[in-house]
């Protein structure tokens, strides 16, 4: 037995007995977690998957792996691996679900989102959309301001930024939702506020 492989199974047994570091465990079974979610999703959507949506898959395997009685795990690793291959599975169908959606959408409700023929935005009014975004920010909760700049504007994963949070993965979810819901109509209000002012010194 090669030294990774001791280690390893020194934090195994230590987790067994409650003495063990959740995180260490963590870091050390991730890889083979993530190579069997890939394989889960993978052989659902025929493609290779996201590796932000193998991350979340892998983080969910693991906290379901920590709900169960550590004493009566025969395999640990094993059933890491086994719990990240079958909620692979599920994010596959989920991403089906999701391409469904999108194909059966009018195709003129999209066109209404596209780009006009000109298709980039000129620098003059991409510059005022992030001023926008960057005003609007400040409007946000220190914890919803935290999420957005490191999951959104950064590339750090809902997994990671909930496990260093020290929180759930589906309560970083939820607050990221609230802080873009409330990111986007800072944005709307201030845009229309910009545009009445416009509008009135027209017709002044």
């Amino acid at each position: 037995m090669d030294d990774e492989a001791r280690e390893l199974d020194e934090l195994v047994e230590r987790w067994q007995t409650g003495y063990g570091d959740v995180r260490s465990l963590y870091e050390s079974v991730r890889e083979g977690m993530h190579q069997n979610a890939r394989r889960g999703i993978q052989r659902v959507i025929a493609r290779p998957p996201d590796e932000h949506r193998v991350s979340d898959v892998v983080y969910t395997a693991f906290v379901e792996l920590l709900r169960g009685d550590p004493a009566a795990m025969t395999s640990p690793v094993g059933l890491a691996k086994t719990i990240a291959y079958r909620r692979g599975i599920d994010e596959g169908r989920r991403i089906l679900r999701e391409r469904q959606r999108i194909s059966s959408v009018d195709p003129l409700d999209i066109a209404t989102t596209m780009p006009d023929k000109a298709g980039i935005l000129a620098a003059a009014e991409e510059e005022a959309l992030h001023q926008l975004v960057a005003k609007c920010l400040e409007f946000l909760t220190t914890d919803q301001r935290a999420v957005v700049r490191a999951t959104v504007m950064g590339n750090q994963t809902l997994s990671d930024w909930a496990l260093t949070a020290g929180t759930s993965h589906q309560a970083v979810s939820r607050q990221r939702s609230r802080a873009l819901d409330a990111l986007r109509r800072c944005v709307k209000r201030q845009r229309t506020a910009a545009g009445g002012k416009g509008t009135s010194h027209g017709r002044g």
